[in-house]
């Protein structure tokens, strides 16, 4: 789930230069890492698109992850994330977005746990 972005900057100045995840936990958001890196210019700009649709107020997370400058949207869309392990923390190590998932609604996701 996505929960919150930052904006880009130089060639993605307009564009989310990365994007906030979680996974739903006993029914709550839990930061799961950023993802920053796997979409083209076409799906980042799309993607700018349906952020700015979910804007929200607030942090959708359970617990306020350690970033700056994020800007919060309600936990909507659904993607899929690669990523080679784990940190003890259990925070996603070398993410990389694969795709986004609208076959899948969040509440589907929260029931997949």
């Amino acid at each position: 789930m996505i929960g919150g972005w930052v904006p880009g900057r130089g060639r993605l100045t307009g564009l989310p230069g990365a994007v906030w995840v979680g996974e739903w936990h006993d029914g709550l958001l839990h930061y799961a890492g950023s993802v920053g890196t796997g979409w083209s210019h076409a799906e980042r700009a799309r993607l700018a698109e349906l952020l700015q649709d979910a804007a929200a107020a607030v942090c959708p997370f359970a617990q306020m992850p350690p970033v700056t400058g994020a800007r919060w949207v309600l936990p909507q869309l659904v993607g899929e994330v690669r990523y080679t392990s784990r940190t003890r923390a259990g925070r996603l190590r070398h993410p990389s977005w694969h795709r986004l998932r609208p076959d899948l609604a969040p509440n589907d996701c929260d029931r997949a746990r």
